[in-house]
């Protein structure tokens, strides 16, 4: 990997192969948030690198938080845990266990190698201040297509079954 790390703005809807680093949850201005470092590692804008953030609901009547379904919060632990509806959907799941499988999923996902589609935010306040998002439902874990590949048998079947027609 190399020293050189930018600060370029990229182009609204570039696809991109990045890392998700860094990622923790915060407080903020809007709420609790999932936030990362995002760092491109193929192609043109390689090296670049933008901070995102994924963001929890909060429910007007109770003010209880909630993992959007399909939002980005919930597209990014989904990928680190498969089993996420499954919990999220389990009417007995504590306090106590939420907040340890949203940490235990956030923390798994750094390092994770991701294909993206880069989004421009630009803030209301200061226009000229614009930054990189990843676009909601956009992006998924990059998959070695050689991987799966290298499983299969290449041998000759000992006999192979005639289509009955």
């Amino acid at each position: 990997m190399g020293k050189l790390r930018r600060r370029e703005l990229i182009p609204e809807d570039t696809s991109v192969v990045a890392t998700i680093n860094e990622p923790k949850l915060v407080h903020g201005q809007f709420g609790r948030q999932l936030q990362a470092q995002v760092r491109v590692v193929e192609g043109e804008y390689k090296g670049t690198e933008f901070r995102t953030w994924f963001s929890f609901g909060k429910d007007k009547e109770d003010g209880e938080e909630f993992i959007p379904y399909g939002g980005t919060l919930y597209s990014a632990l989904a990928m680190v845990a498969p089993n996420i509806d499954e919990v999220l959907d389990d009417e007995k799941l504590s306090e106590k266990k939420y907040q340890a499988f949203v940490k235990k999923a956030a923390n798994d996902l750094d390092g994770l190698k991701v294909h993206a589609r880069v989004g421009v935010k630009v803030p209301k306040n200061n226009p000229d201040k614009k930054s990189n998002t990843l676009q909601p439902g956009s992006f998924g874990p990059v998959e070695d297509p050689e991987e799966e590949f290298e499983d299969l048998s290449m041998e000759k079947p000992a006999e192979v079954e005639k289509a009955p027609f």
